[in-house]
């Protein structure tokens, strides 16, 4: 919070601007509610990967307030800040100078175009479709909206983003110095939902919702349930007695804890079968130690857990649902106070 008091101080002019114009608009649309394009839920995450396999998964760590959220991530860019107001039509991106830049307004036409300072390369928007359909590992859609960039960089910058309500991001591609770099959402869980939702097999994952103390908790919990809603059984094979594992990264993606670290499994093959309508848990404890046995520090990680087992869909539509999913999760000490 305090990094956000120190921004308001700076910004308190723009912001206070910001809030009346998007009050004005509320009141001349009767404050018609409208589906959020952005993630605000702190229990939710968002998992993308990109054409050349990195993975960058996204949640919420920080707010002020019911519009102000911080997140691990957004756009790729680390930490970044975003204001999205009450009825969930306009978003604001926190610029380098602690300025807000109106990012999206749903309300506006095709063709609207946007200063936003994304970067030093990107710096305007342009909104430049409605009702896009977009198919994607976690889903296809055909609501999305999509945003345009451009800026003064021919190797780097945004190109191109698209929200889908009540989703919010759910693709963006970029230049680089190898080339464009398409980033997709795989898996997420949005509320009640998560991602990929359809006929067949649904995967649904758990992870720790708030900010884990070391000098409270030994442990932390993490789990995938596989929901099978076809009318076929699903099977999984097994090469040996694991049938999931935990892994823990740290900010440099560097792996510091794996849950299967002192544990034994015969190598002996084996399946497990799901029925339709039925649904198998895969989970455990992951110790908050390192490799050695040492505590960790502080700070944030990524967790992954992934179901060791593989399957044979009988139809292609399944086939790129992952069987792993990812979040991140906070690592602090509680003050003690005497």
């Amino acid at each position: 919070m305090n990094t956000l008091g120190k921004l308001l101080l700076g910004l308190s002019g723009t912001f206070i601007a910001c809030t009346a114009a998007a009050s004005h608009d509320a009141d001349k649309s009767t404050k018609k509610q409208g589906k959020n394009y952005v993630m605000t839920s702190p229990v939710d995450y968002r998992s993308y990967k990109s054409s050349h396999g990195s993975v960058v998964t996204t949640s919420v760590v920080d707010a002020m307030g019911a519009n102000w959220k911080q997140y691990t991530s957004y756009f790729g860019r680390e930490g970044q800040w975003l204001w999205l107001s009450d009825d969930g039509q306009q978003v604001y991106w926190m610029n380098k100078s602690q300025q807000l830049d109106l990012l999206l307004d749903i309300n506006d036409s095709v063709g609207t175009e946007y200063s936003v300072r994304i970067d030093g390369c990107t710096d305007r928007a342009v909104l430049a479709q409605k009702s896009a359909n977009i198919g994607i590992p976690a889903g296809s859609f055909d609501n999305a909206i999509r945003l345009d960039f451009s800026g003064y960089c021919h190797d780097a910058g945004l190109k191109s983003a698209w929200f889908v309500p009540s989703v919010g991001l759910v693709k963006w591609t970029e230049d680089s110095l190898i080339g464009s770099v398409v980033f997709e959402l795989e898996h997420a869980k949005v509320g009640d939902m998560t991602l990929p939702n359809q006929d067949g097999i649904e995967l649904s994952a758990q992870f720790p919702a708030e900010t884990v103390m070391l000098n409270k908790e030994e442990a932390i919990e993490a789990s995938i349930t596989l929901i099978n809603h076809s009318d076929e059984p699903i099977k999984l094979d097994f090469t040996s007695g694991q049938t999931f594992e935990i892994y823990l990264y740290d900010d440099q993606d560097t792996l510091v804890s794996l849950w299967s670290s002192d544990m034994m499994f015969t190598q002996a093959l084996h399946s497990m079968e799901i029925k339709p309508g039925g649904a198998e848990r895969f989970g455990g404890e992951l110790a908050l130690k390192d490799l050695d046995g040492q505590p960790l520090d502080i700070g944030s990680y990524k967790i992954k857990i992934q179901i060791k087992g593989s399957y044979a869909p009988g139809a292609s539509s399944y086939s790129h649902i992952p069987l792993s999913a990812e979040s991140v999760v906070h690592l602090d000490n509680m003050m003690t106070h005497y």
